[in-house]
Order: structure tokens, then C-alpha cells, then sequence
């Protein structure tokens, strides 16, 4: 099992505001989250139904997890997320990968 710590967020988005939502999200991992230290990696995932919208993430540590949430930046960004969503965060180690035809 990976050390590494993924965090999963999945929001669904209030009617009308999907592409914004995951602009945002784009955008705040572009500017802030991708530069904090023990950040690995990050998607933003759009669902078909035109509602969801997940932001999956890989983490060095849960350490590292926790001290960009104590960023007061953090605090502000989220109240931008929260007028366009409701969600939930799932954090936990990777169990079993496939990439490409290897298995990890």
C-alpha cells in the first residue's frame, strides 16, 4: 500500500454553477494548492450528469494535508467553493492502482 495520502472531494454543484465550480477549483490548484510543500498531484473531474464535480489530489503526508487547510487562504477559497457547492472530502492511502497496463 502507498504512503502517499489521496484526498478526494466530491461536490455537487448548485443548478446552473458545474463549469464554474470546477474553474474554481481549477484555478485555486493551479495558484495555491499545487505550490504548498508535499503537494504531488491534482485533477479536477467533471461529471455527466451536470451536477458533480471531484477534485482528487495526492499528498505527501496528511501533515501536509493539514497544514495548507491552516493556510488563512485556505479559509477564503473555500468560501468561494461554498456558494457554488455543497461536498465531501474522503482522505486515505491507495490501495491498488492501474496505469497504463502496470499495476501499482
Amino acid at each position: 500500500m502507498s504512503t502517499t495520502v489521496t484526498l478526494i472531494n466530491v461536490f455537487t454543484a448548485k443548478p446552473g454553477k458545474q463549469q464554474e465550480l470546477a474553474n474554481t477549483l481549477a484555478e485555486g490548484t493551479r495558484s495555491f494548492f499545487s505550490r504548498q510543500p508535499g503537494s504531488l498531484s491534482s485533477s479536477v473531474v467533471i461529471g455527466v450528469d451536470g451536477s458533480k464535480v471531484a477534485n482528487i489530489s495526492q499528498w505527501r503526508s496528511a501533515d501536509d494535508i493539514a497544514a495548507f487547510r491552516g493556510d488563512p487562504r485556505f479559509g477564503e477559497y473555500m468560501k468561494s467553493i461554498v456558494e457554488l457547492a455543497s461536498g465531501e472530502t474522503m482522505m486515505g492511502h491507495t490501495a491498488y492502482s492501474h496505469t497504463g497496463g502496470v499495476e501499482n
